[in-house]
This record gives C-alpha cells, structure tokens and sequence, in this order.
C-alpha cells in the first residue's frame, strides 16, 4: 500500500520543482528586460527631454523588477523571503490593475507613441505578477496535498506496525486439575512450550 503513496509523493515533488523553475524563470527574464528598460531610462526620468513617468508608469516597473529578484532570491530556501515576494506580489497586482484602469487618455497615447517598449514591458509586467500570485497559489494547493499524503503515509505506517506486534501474541489455554481453564497472552517468540509437543498423563 505505501509504494503507490511514495511514488505519487515523488510525482508531487517533481511537479514542484517544475512549478519552482517556471517561477524562477519567467521572473529572470522579467528582471533582465526590467532592467534593460531601467537602465535605458533613469537618467533621463522626468527631464525635459526625457520619459514623463505620468501615472507612476515607471516606478511600478521598478518594484516590479525588484519584486522579480527577491523572488530569485526566496529560490535559495528563505522562507521569509518567499512569504513577502507573495504578499507583495499580490498588493503590486491589485495596485497595478487599479493603475492600469486609472490611467489618463492622454497618458497611455503619450507611451504608446513614444515609448511603445516601456508601455508593452509595463503591461507584461501585470501579466508577470498576475502569473507569480497563481504559480505561488497551485504551489501552496501541491504542498498542502504532499503534506496529506505524507500524513497518511505515516498513520499507514503506525498502523501496521502496531498490527504486526499483534501478531507476535498467542493465547495459550493450560487446564489444571484444581483451577479452571486459564487464558493468557504470551511471546510466542520466547515460550520455549511451543517447540514441545503437548503430553498428557493420566493417573
């Protein structure tokens, strides 16, 4: 009973890992694009010449992108790192789509116009956080079903070894001629009268 429990628990870790590498990914190219865009821009943020960040366009594509490396970050066991990446991921997500809707006509031309790349990476940057938020919530539903699994297992387990010690007992009946049948439990292991034959003698 417990090989098909360890083999479908090995089929969860796997579809964890690969869960963890999507995660892992789509946030590396996330950050590495982010980057590019930051880099591109920052010197010239919000000079005559340069990009306007009307709407907060731009500084939601920085905590993006740094919300992207903590989540790279979190891949090296801290769990405290990957509980905030989470939260803050959705607040991002929530507060991006808020943002998206409340952006002025004359603002999304204004990108679209001049600077299609960083309005296309800002609308990706949605996307990413979107897909963050459910990558983290099927890994919390895969965890949570391992986490049965494992319960089950080891009740499983309990179980039957408590039915096997069980198993070691007998109950032997010794009739006397003064006492009455007598019934007791015994190791069957360590009562050396089971390897004897039982001889009865008469008067």
């Amino acid at each position: 009973m417990s090989k098909p429990i360890i083999l479908f628990s090995s089929i969860e870790n796997l579809s964890n890992n690969v869960f963890n590498i999507i995660l892992w990914t789509v946030n590396l190219f996330c950050f590495c694009t982010g980057s590019y865009i930051i880099a591109n821009h920052y010197e010239n943020l919000n000079t005559p010449n340069g990009i306007q960040d009307c709407s907060n366009v731009m500084l939601m594509i920085c905590l993006t992108v740094l919300n992207s490396l903590l989540i790279m970050i979190g891949f090296f066991k801290y769990l405290f790192v990957s509980i905030f990446t989470f939260c803050s991921s959705l607040l991002l997500f929530i507060y991006q789509l808020v943002n998206y809707q409340a952006i002025s006509k004359e603002c999304r031309t204004y990108y679209t116009l001049h600077y299609k790349n960083v309005w296309g990476f800002n609308e990706m940057c949605i996307i990413v956080l979107g897909f963050n938020v459910l990558m983290y919530f099927v890994k919390y539903l895969n965890f949570r079903s391992l986490d049965t699994k494992n319960s089950e297992t080891n009740e499983n387990n309990e179980n039957n070894e408590y039915t096997g010690n069980n198993k070691k007992y007998i109950t032997i009946n010794t009739e006397d001629e003064e006492a009455p049948l007598i019934t007791r439990q015994s190791n069957y292991e360590n009562d050396p009268r089971l390897f004897h034959d039982h001889i009865y003698e008469s008067n």
